[in-house]
């Protein structure tokens, strides 16, 4: 099977869901609560924003990555088609939902932190054409896109018995870049993990939460100033817990 069944079953779910939202015509060109991810979902590694930094009043982006993401996976599976760089529609910019971009990030920005975390880990992979989107699998915690957060905690209850899907609990490796958008126990609850310890330091510190299967690691969001030590400690916890 080329994907894992657990991964089929939440992007059904998602197409359904979906579906149901957008009969409403008010939610036409609402950002989508089923919105599932980008990346390799077979990866052992799952990383979590959030919330994807643009303007939702970019219709045709919000569009592409956020209302149609679970049909496009969903026409991926009912295909059997795996990771490429094929454009998935006729636009200017996105690419698919395996590498949604192929330009070259700024070193602020998020993904430039995500490529530099992973290479930590795996330590050869190509500084171009965002190739760090093959390792692991890239989702946000808010499905809302903002430029700039608006909320400190979140609490839609759609999304997060979304993020409840078993699909999400079955990587090795959870890393939760969303600083304390959620409390000790949604994180809990939601990903069926325990707390276990905290290292603290000014504005990055690292909460770690286990269970017999996997560690999730819940920290800063990875952009701006995020440091090198940090993202260098977030990779060596994740290289641990890969082997």
């Amino acid at each position: 099977m080329m994907y894992k069944s657990s991964f089929i079953d939440l992007v059904n779910y998602a197409v359904l869901n979906s579906t149901e939202y957008y009969k409403n015509p008010e939610k036409t060109n609402c950002p989508n609560p089923f919105f599932v991810g980008f990346g390799n979902p077979n990866a052992k590694i799952l990383v979590f924003g959030k919330e994807k930094a643009f303007d939702k009043e970019n219709l045709k982006q919000l569009e592409y990555e956020s209302i149609k993401n679970p049909h496009e996976w969903n026409s991926y599976i009912q295909n059997n088609i795996l990771i490429n760089k094929n454009k998935f529609y006729d636009s200017k910019n996105y690419v698919n939902v395996f590498f949604p971009y192929l330009n070259k990030n700024k070193s602020g920005h998020t993904w430039s932190k995500y490529y530099n975390l992973l290479n930590n880990v795996f330590t050869s992979i190509p500084d171009n054409e965002n190739e760090f989107f093959n390792y692991a699998f890239f989702t946000e915690v808010n499905y809302i896109p903002s430029k700039y957060s608006s909320i400190k905690t979140f609490k839609n209850n759609e999304r997060i018995e979304m993020l409840s899907h078993e699909f999400f609990k079955s990587f090795a490796v959870i890393i939760l870049a969303c600083g304390s958008y959620l409390r000790k126990e949604q994180i809990e609850n939601i990903f069926n993990v325990n707390y276990c310890e905290s290292i603290y330091k000014k504005r990055e510190n690292i909460h770690i939460y286990k269970n017999s299967k996997q560690i999730l690691i819940n920290t800063r969001q990875l952009s701006m100033d995020v440091s090198n030590d940090l993202l260098i400690k977030v990779s060596e916890l994740t290289k641990k817990n890969l082997k």
